[in-house]
């Protein structure tokens, strides 16, 4: 068994695994300081940062010979037989010098900078540098400039790891940024009459950046990071499914960040997915109450009798002979799907069950990064992964999908059911929604209601057809429920819930488990999603309600995804305070 040494300890190197000496390292929980460095960018060792002593181990003789100079841990290799020092007072000695370089001529403002509080350079100030400052000369002042409309250059905050340049010529292979001049003058800038704003995945330079050079104006001098409560989420922007961090502070999104997830988006999410929280922050376009259609006007009700009217009217068109249909739109977790299709089908064994509207806006976009292809440095640790932003502007079709399969045997378009609706064929409709956008023409609301005799919308925000409607319930947004989403490699991945009920709503799982008269309570997604799994196989990834933290592949005989994590970019943190699952 190939094994390393470091710090007089022996460990055992991951079989099949190419790793360098800061990846081995943290696998053993220490912490070898970076800055340049990042898993999925070329190495170009520039920072020095993580330099350390480097030796082999003669396997004969045991005898170790070690490097005279330091070498960057970055370009080290974990091999058989490779000694590491990461703690000498040699190495602290380089990560003060290091680290007092870094800062000549950083500015001291971070009481004002968007970066405290997740800073590497206060973190490693703090960890490996020195209290005092020697450098007595006038310091190098440069401007702040736009390098988009949603992005600010602070250059004078800049250490010059130039990974966000990297970023946009390996991962985006755009290229618009650049570095130019050199020493002391050098800058990070745009090509003249080029901008990021063309850039789909241009916000990744923001979370790339190790200290508050590029900050994102959207959420600039909003908020302190210490203040904001994270969760762990999925993004519902389109069916791509990318791992986001949602911080939210006082019942408030205020930004969303990627998480790692190396079976759907790597490191990295689209700016529509990191801004189209505001969608669901519009107080004015959300319902905040339940509705019923009394003397020819909508008028508030409490959610005991909305939900009362909904059961009531839909066993009265039974009763009286009329077809009842339910539209899931794919913006449902599959737990609320599978309750809402289950009470449905309850209420009448012949309901028709369709999966809701998709959006499809232009087509897939794929970024393909290459091992070599625009890369500035060594290669040899990389693994590049694609990363796609999908035309399907949905987040759980494919799990819809499989929750009528298994509940009603086929799937029912959404086209299909308004022909249905306008064939008369249909006497009560229930639709549950969730869509960000609208979804519903003035002209099919319309037509839906002078054919369908007991409509409900069951919805986060304000439609026609709300408008039209004869009940209204005030589901949940993204954020205010917790459930599961199939994406469209057809992996099932869980999302937390990042806020509570808005005042006067309450989230679509429990809305459906008032309905089914559920027993225990407010309705857990874990309990609902156990259930699904002992009853379909094509679930059978998620029996006892519990996922992976990467997700699972729905299908069964998809190639196990055992081994070990790879690397988490959490360069900010001191070693073991990262976030643990």
């Amino acid at each position: 068994m190939a094994t390393i040494l470091i710090n007089g300890a022996e460990y055992p190197i991951p079989e099949g695994e190419k790793l360098n000496a800061i990846q081995m390292a943290k696998r053993v929980g220490v912490e070898i300081p970076y800055y340049c460095w990042h898993p999925s960018l070329s190495v170009v060792a520039n920072c020095r940062m993580c330099e350390v002593e480097v030796g082999a181990k003669d396997p004969k003789t045991g005898e170790v010979k070690m490097m005279p100079k330091l070498v960057p841990g970055c370009q080290t290799p974990a091999k058989d037989g490779t000694v590491l020092v990461t703690d000498s007072p040699k190495v602290q000695e380089h990560q003060r010098m290091i680290m007092e370089m870094l800062l000549l001529n950083h500015p001291l403002d971070c009481p004002v900078c968007d970066q405290a509080g997740e800073c590497g350079l206060q973190d490693y100030s703090y960890h490996h540098g020195q209290s005092t400052h020697r450098f007595l000369e006038e310091r190098i002042v440069n401007p702040r400039k736009d390098v988009s409309d949603l992005i600010q250059l602070n250059q004078d905050r800049c250490i010059m790891c130039t990974r966000c340049v990297r970023f946009t010529r390996e991962i985006t292979q755009t290229a618009e940024l650049q570095v130019t001049r050199r020493g002391s003058h050098a800058e990070i800038a745009t090509f003249p009459g080029v901008t990021l704003d063309d850039n789909p995945l241009a916000g990744n330079v923001v979370d790339l950046c190790p200290v508050g050079a590029l900050l994102d104006k959207d959420f600039l001098h909003k908020q302190r990071v210490w203040f904001l409560s994270k969760h762990d989420s999925v993004c519902t922007r389109c069916s791509t499914g990318c791992n986001i961090s949602v911080e939210e502070n006082k019942g408030k999104v205020w930004r969303v960040k990627p998480r790692n997830n190396p079976h759907v988006n790597d490191y990295w999410i689209c700016d529509e997915g990191r801004y189209g929280y505001k969608n669901d922050a519009a107080p004015e376009d959300l319902l905040e109450a339940n509705y019923a259609l009394k003397g020819g006007d909508h008028v508030a009700v409490a959610i005991d009798e909305a939900v009362k009217l909904v059961d009531r009217g839909l066993k009265q068109a039974v009763v009286d002979g009329r077809r009842i249909a339910g539209v899931l739109s794919p913006f449902l977790t599959v737990e609320e799907a599978y309750l809402m299709a289950r009470y449905l089908k309850g209420v009448a064994a012949d309901a028709v069950l369709a999966v809701g509207p998709v959006t499809i806006r232009g087509e897939d976009q794929t970024f393909t990064p290459g091992k070599t292809e625009g890369r500035s440095g060594d290669t040899t640790f990389l693994v590049p992964r694609p990363f796609t932003i999908h035309a399907e502007k949905a987040p759980n079709v494919r799990g819809v999908r499989a929750v009528l399969e298994h509940v009603q045997g086929s799937v029912v378009e959404y086209d299909d059911i308004l022909k249905k609706v306008e064939a008369g064929e249909v006497g009560a409709l229930y639709v549950a929604s969730g869509s960000p956008e609208e979804w519903i023409d003035e002209a099919t609301a319309s037509a839906v209601r002078d054919k369908v005799g007991f409509v409900v919308v069951q919805d986060s925000r304000i439609s026609a057809l709300a408008h039209k409607a004869d009940v209204v319930l005030a589901g949940g947004t993204y954020a205010e429920k917790a459930g599961s989403y199939v994406n469209a490699d057809g992996r099932i991945q869980y999302a937390e819930a990042s806020l509570p009920p808005r005042d006067g709503s309450l989230p679509d799982l429990d809305l459906f488990a008032i309905l089914l008269d559920r027993p225990g309570g407010p309705a857990r997604s874990g309990d609902v999603l156990a259930e699904l799994a002992e009853t379909a196989p094509t679930f059978a990834a998620a029996k006892g309600g519990a996922l992976p933290e990467y997700g699972a592949p729905l299908d069964p005989s998809a190639p196990r995804e055992d081994g070990p994590p790879p690397f988490v970019d959490a360069w900010y943190a001191p070693m073991g305070a990262a976030k643990s699952r």
